[in-house]
C-alpha cells in the first residue's frame, strides 16, 4: 500500500518574545560608544545573530536614494535604491512601517534572497526620514513586529543622520556599489545612479552624466544637485568649453576656478571621461561654485567609479543595440515582424485603455515575383528599400511601418478608425505609385485594412483580418485598398465594375449579386450526397454569401448539440470540437424549441451570459443561430460568427434562413443521417450558471 507523500514542512513563525529580546540587545549594541558606522554595524550583527535565517540591512537616505550602511545575511544588496523601489522604498515614501507576511503577494517586493516575509521601518529624526531599517526572514514575522523593532529604529535613526553629514563612501560601500552597477542594463538607471554616487566620493555640489551623440555633441542623461538653488550642472555651452580644456588622454582632470573662468561657468569642475573598449562614450562631471580642495586619493576613487560606470553603460548600449537589431529589418532599416508585434502589443494595450481605435494596413507589392524573375534579386532588394523609404515619408505622425517579410509591409495607425485608415491607405498607394515611377521603379501595391476593436481584439486577430482584406483586394484585381469590414459585411450599394486605373476599386457587392450567389449556393447544396457534405457546403455558403467570419453546423443528439463541421476565413479558429448540453444555453434551447432564428450582438447591451462567454472565448462580437428542422423535429443548429462589432440585419437573417432551408430539404431527401461517430468532450457549466472553461471552445 502506497503512503501519501508528506506535506512540505512550513517553519514555525518567529516568536514575538524572541524578536523583542533581539531588538533590545541590538539597541544596546547601537548605544555603545563608537563611530556611527561601527555602532550601526554592531546593532545589525547582534540582531542577525540572535535569530536563524534573519536578514538585516540599514540604509541612509540621501537625495532620494537609499544607500547601504550595513547588512548581515545577504549575498548582495542593491545599493542606491530610489524611494519608488521595493517595500523599503514604500516605507520611506509613506513614512510608515511596512510589514509584509507573504512577499510573493506584494508587487513591490525586490528579491535579494529567498525569504517569506519582510518588514521595512523608516528611520526619522524630527519628522524627517533619514534612512531605513529592513529585515527579511524565511520564517513568518509575528504580528506587531514593527512595534517590537521600534526601539531599535529609534536608536539607529540619530546614528544614520550623523552618517549623512559624512556622505563619503567607504571601501565596502564602493565595492557594493560597483557590483550593483554591473548588474544594471538600463542606461538611464546607470547614469542616474552614477550622478548620485559621485557626490559621495567628491565634495561637489552638482554632478551629471553626459554622452556624446553621433556628431559628438553632449547629451545629458542624468544629473544631481545638492541644492535646487545652488550650483547647477554644466550647460551644453559650458560642457563644450570645459571639454576644450581637457587632455584627451587623462582619466580625471580638475579644472580650477582660476583657469579661464568663463569656459565652464566659474567654480571648479571635475572631468571624468567615460571610456570603454577604446572609445569615449561621454563624461561624468562634478561641479562646485568655488575652489574645491580634493584629496588625490578621492580623485583616484572617482576615476575608478567612472571606469565602472563606462563599462556598465557600454554593456547597456551594446545590449540595446542587439535588441534594436533583433527588431529591425536588415534590408530596409524599418521594424521587422518581431519589432512590429512587440510594438503592436503595447500600443494595442494603450488603445484598449484609452478606448480609441487602432488600424493596421497590410501592403503587398503587386507582381513582385515577376520583377525579381525579370530584373534579378538585387534589383528587387533595391526596390524594397525604395518602398520602405517612400512608405516612411508618407506616414502621418505617430504611425509606424514594418516589413513583415518578402514584399509585404504593414503600417500601424494609432488613433485611426477605418475611414481615416482607408484615406491613409489611398494616400500611401498614390505616393508609392508616383514616387517609385519617378525613381524608375514602376510598381503598384494592394492593401488590406483592419481596425480595433471592430475587426479584432488582439494583435493576431487584427493582422489576420487585415490579411484577409488584402487577399480580397488581390482577388478583385490588385492595385487597390480593401477593408475587412467590406469583406465581412458587404454594403447594399453597387460598386462600378470598372474604373480608371488610378481609382480605388471597392470589393462590395450589390443586392443582385448576393441573390445570384445565394441561388448558386442553394443549387450546390442540393447536389451533396451525404449529411456531412450538406453541412459543410452550407457553412461555406453562409460565410461567403452572408458575409461572416465563420460558421459551424451542429447535430442534435439527445440532450446535446454536437459540433459536426465548420468553415471560417483563413486562419480563424472556432476551437476544438465539443458537445454542449442544450439546457446550459437558454437561447440555443429556445431556438431549437421554436425553430426561429436568434441574433446576438454585444451592441445590444444585455447578452445571455452563456452565449457571451462563448463569443468572448472565440474573440467574436456577434452570433446568428439558425435551427435546422427536418421532418418537423430539431435536427441541428447552424451558427454564424462575426468578429466585427455589428448586428446581423434582417436581410442577413433572410439569406441565412433561405440557405438553411435548402439544406433542410436536402437532408430530408437523404433520410436520417447517422449520429457523429464519437461524441467529443462535453463543454460544461458550473452550478452557478456562469460558464467554466471546458476541454474546448464552441
Amino acid at each position: 500500500m502506497e503512503s501519501a507523500s508528506a506535506p512540505a514542512r512550513v517553519p514555525p513563525p518567529i516568536e514575538a518574545g524572541v524578536l523583542a529580546g533581539a531588538a533590545k540587545d541590538a539597541a544596546a549594541a547601537a548605544a555603545l560608544p563608537a563611530d556611527p558606522g561601527a555602532s550601526i554595524d554592531a546593532a545589525v550583527r547582534t540582531l542577525s545573530s540572535a535569530i536563524s535565517n534573519f536578514l538585516v540591512a540599514v540604509f541612509v537616505l540621501e537625495h532620494g536614494r537609499l544607500w547601504l550602511v550595513s547588512q548581515r545575511g545577504y549575498a548582495v544588496v542593491p545599493d542606491g535604491l530610489t524611494t519608488e523601489t521595493g517595500i523599503i522604498g514604500r516605507a520611506v515614501r509613506l513614512g510608515t512601517a511596512q510589514l509584509v507576511t507573504d512577499v510573493s503577494r506584494d508587487p513591490d517586493y525586490v528579491s535579494a534572497m529567498p525569504v517569506r516575509s519582510e518588514l521595512a521601518l523608516p528611520l526619522a529624526v524630527r519628522g524627517e526620514a533619514v534612512g531605513a531599517l529592513n529585515v527579511e526572514s524565511a520564517r513568518a514575522l509575528p504580528d506587531g513586529a514593527e512595534r517590537l523593532l521600534g526601539p531599535l529604529a529609534e536608536a539607529l535613526a540619530p546614528l544614520v543622520e550623523e552618517l549623512r553629514t559624512v556622505r563619503m563612501l567607504d571601501l565596502g560601500g564602493l565595492a557594493r556599489l560597483f557590483v550593483y552597477l554591473g548588474s544594471l542594463r538600463d542606461t538611464d538607471e546607470i547614469a542616474s545612479l552614477a550622478a548620485a554616487s559621485l557626490p559621495r566620493i567628491l565634495p561637489v555640489e552638482a554632478s551629471q552624466v553626459v554622452l556624446w551623440d553621433e556628431l559628438g555633441a553632449p547629451v545629458e542623461i542624468a544629473s544631481w544637485r545638492v541644492d535646487p538653488t545652488g550650483r547647477a550642472p554644466l550647460s551644453v555651452a559650458e560642457l563644450e568649453g570645459a571639454r576644450a580644456l581637457v587632455s584627451p588622454t587623462v582619466v580625471c582632470q580638475l579644472l580650477a576656478s582660476g583657469r579661464r573662468r568663463g569656459a565652464h561657468g566659474g567654480g571648479s569642475v571635475v572631468w571624468l571621461p567615460l571610456r570603454a573598449n577604446g572609445e569615449e562614450l561621454g563624461v561624468l562631471v562634478g561641479a562646485s561654485g568655488g575652489t574645491t580642495e580634493v584629496d588625490p586619493a578621492q580623485l583616484d576613487t572617482a576615476a575608478v567609479l567612472a571606469a565602472h560606470v563606462a563599462a556598465s553603460l557600454d554593456a547597456a548600449v551594446s545590449l540595446r543595440r542587439e535588441r534594436q537589431s533583433a527588431v529591425t529589418d536588415s534590408l530596409t532599416g524599418i521594424r521587422n515582424r518581431r519589432g512590429l508585434e512587440e510594438l503592436l502589443e503595447r500600443v494595442l494595450g494603450e488603445a484598449q485603455e484609452a478606448r480609441v481605435p487602432l488600424s493596421l494596413i497590410v501592403i503587398d507589392c503587386d507582381n513582385f515575383k515577376e520583377i525579381n524573375d525579370r530584373a534579378g534579386h538585387e534589383f528587387g532588394d533595391a526596390l524594397l528599400v525604395e518602398v520602405a523609404e517612400a512608405l516612411t515619408r508618407s506616414l502621418p505622425e505617430g504611425a509606424e511601418a514594418a516589413r513583415l517579410g518578402g514584399d509585404e509591409f504593414v503600417v500601424m495607425l494609432p488613433g485611426h478608425g477605418a475611414d481615416a485608415a482607408e484615406a491613409v491607405g489611398s494616400t500611401i498607394r498614390s505616393v508609392l505609385a508616383e514616387g517609385l515611377t519617378d525613381a524608375g521603379f514602376p510598381l503598384r501595391i494592394s492593401a488590406g485594412i483592419s481596425t480595433f476593436p471592430f475587426d479584432g481584439a488582439t494583435a493576431t486577430a487584427l493582422l489576420r483580418a487585415a490579411d484577409q482584406a488584402l487577399y480580397a483586394a488581390k482577388g478583385a484585381g490588385k492595385d487597390r485598398v480593401a477593408t475587412f469590414r467590406d469583406i465581412v459585411r458587404p454594403v447594399a450599394s453597387a460598386t462600378p465594375a470598372t474604373s480608371a486605373a488610378g481609382d480605388r476599386r471597392g470589393v462590395a457587392r450589390s443586392d443582385s449579386s448576393i441573390l445570384s450567389e445565394a441561388i448558386a449556393a442553394a443549387d450546390a447544396i442540393g447536389t451533396e450526397e451525404t449529411a456531412e457534405g450538406v453541412c459543410s457546403r452550407l457553412c461555406k455558403a453562409l460565410v461567403f454569401v452572408v458575409g461572416a467570419t465563420g460558421s459551424s453546423a451542429s447535430r442534435v443528439v439527445g440532450d446535446y448539440v454536437v459540433d459536426a463541421t465548420r468553415h471560417t476565413l483563413r486562419e480563424v479558429s472556432l476551437g476544438a470540437e465539443a458537445a454542449y448540453r442544450i439546457s446550459d444555453f437558454p437561447l440555443t434551447a429556445e431556438a431549437l424549441r421554436t425553430g426561429e432564428s436568434r441574433a446576438i450582438s454585444f451592441l445590444d447591451g444585455e447578452v445571455d451570459p452563456a452565449e457571451a462567454f462563448i463569443l468572448r472565448e472565440l474573440g467574436m462580437n456577434a452570433l446568428l443561430m439558425v435551427p435546422i428542422v427536418v421532418d418537423g423535429r430539431p435536427w441541428g443548429l447552424v451558427e454564424l460568427y462575426e468578429m466585427r462589432l455589428r448586428r446581423f440585419t434582417e436581410d442577413d437573417v433572410a439569406v441565412a434562413r433561405f440557405l438553411v432551408s435548402q439544406g433542410e430539404r436536402r437532408l430530408g431527401e437523404l433520410g436520417t443521417a447517422p449520429s457523429p461517430r464519437r461524441r467529443p468532450p462535453v463543454y460544461e457549466l458550473p452550478p452557478d450558471g456562469s460558464p467554466r472553461r471546458g476541454p474546448s471552445t464552441r
